[in-house]
């Protein structure tokens, strides 16, 4: 359309996607990582007004970035990109608050990897474990309680990292539990499927491994920009909408478009995070019975 070249434009978007990331990542992405207790309160705040779950303020998940075979390709490569969903991909872990902002990003591991050796081998895990956010903390049923970031059940437990239960029978109280940590954590279906409006994104992309990185982080400015200017996506470009009917896709729906991670579960190994999952869940079924929260 521009009367350039394929590989001219290739070279351009790959120029301004280094740009886009080089010199607004912080002032997009970073920034909306808490620095101090204010700024964490306000986060749980949000979490608890907007989504209804208490004591956290961020939600971690993952999605398949397609890609073509790595090069050099060989055995090696098929066994650790080519995912269980039968194509090529890398894999984006992001952390994303109430308002559907990306706190942080990883991006670059590959498709078969397991979301727990992905989360523990990334510089958030080692600086929540070192204590690198603003100290503070809530009393549940005499528990205190560190802001919780919500994963599903491929995460491991952690005092400061919340998973539902995974038992094969499950009681009232703990099926009301992952209920309400399942739809928290429907924000970040919400964000990736915003972000789909960059459709590079949802295609196999041509470029080396690298590239594919960089214009996923390019999308993810972009995206943090849209919400800070009050850009409102078009349901066209929004792939948590339904365009036939225009009602809200179904979850599963929305998780097979996204190329968003199927939960393997990893066993639990936190007592004290075991003892404040139960807290939590005592807590919001004596709010159901009582009727304070709906």
């Amino acid at each position: 359309m521009a009367g350039r070249g394929v590989s001219t434009v290739s070279t351009i978007m790959q120029k301004l996607c280094q740009l886009l990331v080089e010199y607004l990542w912080n002032e997009t992405i970073s920034k909306n990582m808490p620095k101090c207790q204010t700024d964490l309160e306000k986060k749980i705040v949000d979490m608890e007004e907007l989504w209804q779950f208490p004591c956290s303020w961020a939600v971690l998940n993952g999605c398949h970035i397609p890609m073509k075979c790595p090069t050099p390709g060989g055995l090696q490569a098929f066994n650790e990109y080519h995912n269980y969903k039968n194509f090529y991909s890398i894999v984006l872990m992001a952390l994303v608050d109430a308002n559907y902002q990306f706190v942080w990003g990883s991006c670059g591991f590959p498709g078969n990897s397991h979301d727990a050796i992905i989360s523990q081998s990334t510089n958030l895990w080692n600086s929540i474990q070192e204590g690198m956010l603003p100290s503070m903390h809530k009393h549940v049923d005499k528990l205190e309680i560190l802001p919780l970031i919500l994963a599903d059940s491929a995460f491991p437990l952690r005092n400061w990292l919340m998973k539902p239960y995974s038992n094969a029978v499950l009681s009232h109280i703990q099926k009301f539990f992952n209920y309400r940590l399942s739809r928290a954590r429907m924000v970040t279906e919400y964000a990736f499927g915003q972000l789909g409006r960059w459709r590079v994104l949802l295609r196999k992309n041509e470029g080396n491994m690298d590239h594919v990185r960089i214009s996923v982080f390019a999308c993810m400015v972009l995206h943090s920009i849209c919400i800070m200017r009050g850009d409102t996506i078009s349901k066209k470009l929004n792939l948590t909408f339904n365009h036939d009917n225009n009602k809200r896709r179904d979850r599963e729906e929305v998780r097979k478009l996204l190329q968003m991670r199927k939960c393997q579960k990893t066993t639990d190994v936190s007592k004290e995070a075991k003892k404040i999952r139960n807290a939590l869940s005592d807590k919001l079924w004596t709010e159901k019975e009582t009727g304070k929260v709906c």
